[in-house]
C-alpha cells in the first residue's frame, strides 16, 4: 500500500509540472521529424535517442524534487525500498505508455523488416533511462549538473561507433542492435537482451543501495516508547550519546 502511495505522489508531482513535461514528451517527435524525410533508419535512431533523453530527464527531475521529502517519509515509517520501488514503478509506467505510443507510430510510419524489434528498441529507449536518471538524481543534487550528465551519455551513444567498447559501456547500446535487426535483419538479438538486462539490473541495484544509504536510520536517534512521561526529562536525550 505504501509503495502505491509513493507511486501516486510521484505521478502527481510529474503531472503538476505541466508544459515542461509536455515539451519533454514532444522532444522525441522533434528528433524523429527532423530526419524523417531523408533517412528513415537515422530518423528512428534519433527518435530513440530523443525518447531516452526525455525519460532520463523526467526521472532525474522526479528524483531530485523529493530529496527533502524522502527523509520525512522515512521518519513516518515508510521503508527505503518502498520509496524507491514506488517511484520506480510510477516512472516506468509513464515510460511504457510514452514508449508504446512512439513504437506504434514509428512502426506504422516506416517500412521495416521486423516491426516488433523496432518497437522493442523504442520501449527500451524509454524504460532503460528511468533507473539511469534516478541514479544520476541520487548522486548529483542539482538539476543542471544532472542534465549535463544525461546529455553527455545520450550524446556519446549517438555518435560513438557501436562496434567500439565505449559504446557497449553506455546504456542504450542494445537499442541500436534491435533497430538494426528490425530494419535490415542484422544484429545479435541475444547480446542486445543480455546487455539491456545487465545494465538495467546494475542501475537498479546501484540506485537501491544509494537510496538505502541516504535514508538509513541514524544511530544517534532513539524513538522513545509511548510510556515515557514528563517525570524524567533527562531521559529524553538518552539517545544523543554524550
Amino acid at each position: 500500500m505504501r509503495v502505491l502511495r509513493t507511486a501516486e505522489m510521484t505521478l502527481r508531482d510529474l503531472f503538476g509540472r505541466g508544459w515542461v513535461l509536455a515539451l519533454l514528451m514532444l522532444l522525441p517527435l522533434v528528433f524523429y521529424a527532423a530526419r524523417r524525410s531523408d533517412a528513415g533508419w537515422q530518423a528512428m535512431r534519433m527518435g530513440c535517442m530523443g525518447l531516452a533523453w526525455a525519460m532520463g530527464t523526467v526521472s532525474l527531475f522526479a528524483q531530485q524534487a523529493v530529496r527533502d521529502l524522502d527523509p520525512r517519509l522515512r521518519l513516518a515509517g515508510v521503508r527505503a525500498w518502498e520509496i524507491f520501488v514506488g517511484r520506480l514503478l510510477a516512472l516506468l509506467g509513464v515510460a511504457l505508455v510514452v514508449g508504446s505510443v512512439y513504437a506504434v507510430g514509428l512502426v506504422l510510419d516506416q517500412d521495416v523488416l521486423h516491426g516488433w524489434s523496432v518497437a522493442a528498441a523504442l520501449l527500451l529507449s524509454a524504460a532503460l533511462p528511468v533507473p539511469v536518471g534516478m541514479v544520476v538524481g541520487l548522486l548529483i543534487p542539482r538539476e543542471l549538473e544532472g542534465m549535463l550528465v544525461l546529455i553527455m551519455v545520450v550524446g556519446l551513444q549517438t555518435i560513438v561507433d557501436p562496434g567500439r567498447s565505449l559504446a557497449k559501456a553506455l546504456p542504450l547500446w542494445s537499442t541500436r542492435n534491435l533497430l538494426s535487426y528490425g530494419v535490415d535483419g542484422v544484429g545479435s538479438l541475444g547480446d542486445s537482451w543480455v546487455h539491456a538486462v545487465v545494465y538495467g539490473g546494475a542501475c537498479l541495484l546501484v540506485g537501491f543501495v544509494v537510496s538505502a544509504v541516504r535514508l538509513r536510520r541514524r544511530r544517534h536517534l532513539v524513538i522513545l516508547p509511548r510510556t515515557q512521561t514528563l517525570s524524567d526529562p533527562g531521559s529524553w536525550f538518552s539517545g544523543l550519546g554524550g
